[in-house]
């Protein structure tokens, strides 16, 4: 019967921390989930996976970046494109074996998904390695062609009152007269002599 080894975690106690929140603040830290995720998936070689050992290596790793050193996200980047690589073509070569139009739909499918994944990955990586210089431009409101713009609410300003002021030619209000009385008295009309128009005679029907 094989023995399991003991695997020791060395967790450090805070001044006022008690075990309980010292142990569920380490459990909460992404090196101990990522190696709890490793450990799950069975990578290792054999029985000599070491939990400890594999938290310590990516807190290594997890400091390095931090300081500016980016390569091991390059051989990160590099190493799942080979594998993503890997999957198509296995998946291509048996979407190719299979005789029914079902199986091949569905290996071919995944295929062309290892293949696109392979594809956004390189692009992260070169991404990485040569980012954009992305540059802020100002929008300025400029058209195509003459553009007039009047703001009349802004200068409280109407057509009316432009044209009383500045250069316009000014109104001119005439001269000036001066008022004259006028005579109420009334004389009555002479008698009119007006000519008879015969045209106007005739029967009545």
């Amino acid at each position: 019967m094989t023995k399991t080894k003991t695997q020791v975690l060395e967790i450090k106690k805070g001044k006022d921390q008690t075990k309980e929140q010292a142990l569920a603040e380490f459990k909460s830290k992404s090196e101990y989930l990522s190696t709890a995720v490793i450990e799950s998936f069975g990578v290792g070689i054999g029985d000599d996976f070491n939990f400890p050992s594999t938290i310590k290596t990516l807190e290594k790793t997890i400091q390095q970046i931090k300081s500016g050193d980016l390569s091991k996200i390059e051989e990160m980047y590099i190493s799942q494109a080979m594998a993503l690589e890997v999957m198509f073509t296995s998946l291509a070569r048996r979407a190719k074996a299979q005789e029914k139009l079902l199986q091949y739909e569905t290996h071919m499918r995944f295929a062309l998904k290892a293949q696109n994944q392979c594809r956004a990955t390189l692009q992260a990586l070169v991404q990485l390695k040569q980012p954009s210089n992305t540059t802020f431009v100002k929008q300025a409101n400029i058209a195509q062609g003459h553009q007039q713009v009047n703001n009349l609410t802004e200068k409280n300003i109407t057509p009316q009152n432009e044209l009383l002021k500045g250069n316009y030619a000014q109104l001119d209000a005439g001269t000036t007269t001066t008022p004259k009385g006028i005579d109420t008295t009334l004389e009555a009309l002479g008698k009119i002599n007006r000519g008879k128009d015969t045209r106007r005679k005739g029967k009545i029907i």
